[in-house]
């Protein structure tokens, strides 16, 4: 017998996944990376947050839609001048990283899933996710919503910064991923919290870097000289932005913040017809 709240596939047994998916055809997929997140937070925290809040949607919905949760993809893009040289920092190429994405989705979908939620935990993992999704619409006609949690709760973290003062520096190992990350179970080294504002930039970019007008998108991250005011000032702990602040409190706005809007999501497509196209289940017609 199915136990209730079970949410987690790495949890079930074959048996309950396949009553589970007479009863649901959605899943989430947490997608995080394994790297360094300053002196004060373990290098998980990226899979933290996302499976965090993939298990706080699941649970939300239970009742309404019974979505699974897939086991967290651990491992991202961090190849990054400075801070890919990290201890704790891995990194996938971007062929291989496109590949693991689809190849979750279609294992997904031989089961029965034909509704697909990416939960993403580390900034520069959505290209990658984009790319997966596209492909494997087109080869099956599921499904797919790509929630990334460095914009979903925009207006409640801007919220935050604004009450104490602050500009609204965020992103890793900063105020709010310290915050959320502790919500969930991370060990915060307190002794050792220590942030970064980045910079100096390129003064030519002062009005495009770190922020850019909406719009205008700059590869800050690879561009070696303002990926050097980012990871390489003197004595770098690795954070982007002060974590100094932190607590459950802010934790739990932010992943509120987060969470609603993907449950109303689950809750709205629960009952949408999704048809997978007949040639995946056909080798003679399948032409991927």
């Amino acid at each position: 017998m199915e136990v209730k709240k079970h949410v987690f596939m790495k949890d079930m047994t074959w048996p309950e996944l396949e009553e589970r998916f007479k009863n649901t055809d959605i899943a989430l997929i947490p997608a995080g990376q394994t790297e360094q997140h300053g002196k004060h937070l373990p290098i998980d925290v990226d899979n933290i947050i996302c499976t965090g809040i993939a298990e706080r949607v699941a649970l939300a919905t239970y009742d309404t839609a019974k979505p699974v949760v897939a086991p967290t993809i651990p491992f991202g893009y961090a190849d990054i001048p400075y801070f890919r040289d990290f201890p704790g920092t891995f990194s996938l190429r971007a062929e291989t990283l496109v590949d693991v994405y689809y190849d979750v989705c279609m294992s997904l979908i031989r089961q029965g899933v034909k509704k697909i939620i990416f939960i993403n935990g580390h900034y520069p993992n959505p290209p990658f996710i984009d790319e997966a999704v596209r492909r494997a619409i087109k080869a099956t006609g599921a499904f797919f919503a790509v929630c990334n949690f460095f914009v979903v709760p925009g207006e409640e973290v801007n919220a935050i910064f604004e009450e104490m003062g602050r500009e609204p520096v965020w992103g890793h190992a900063c105020l709010i991923e310290t915050s959320v990350s502790q919500v969930f179970g991370a060990e915060v080294r307190h002794d050792l919290v220590e942030g970064n504002i980045p910079g100096p930039f390129v003064a030519e970019l002062k009005d495009f870097v770190p922020i850019a007008p909406a719009g205008i998108s700059i590869q800050s991250y690879e561009y070696e000289p303002t990926a050097k005011g980012q990871w390489n000032v003197p004595n770098a702990p690795g954070p982007q932005g002060d974590p100094s602040g932190y607590s459950d409190e802010i934790g739990e706005r932010v992943i509120k913040a987060t969470v609603d809007p993907i449950a109303k999501l689950i809750n709205d497509i629960k009952e949408m017809k999704v048809e997978i196209k007949k040639e995946f289940f056909d080798p003679d017609l399948r032409k991927f």
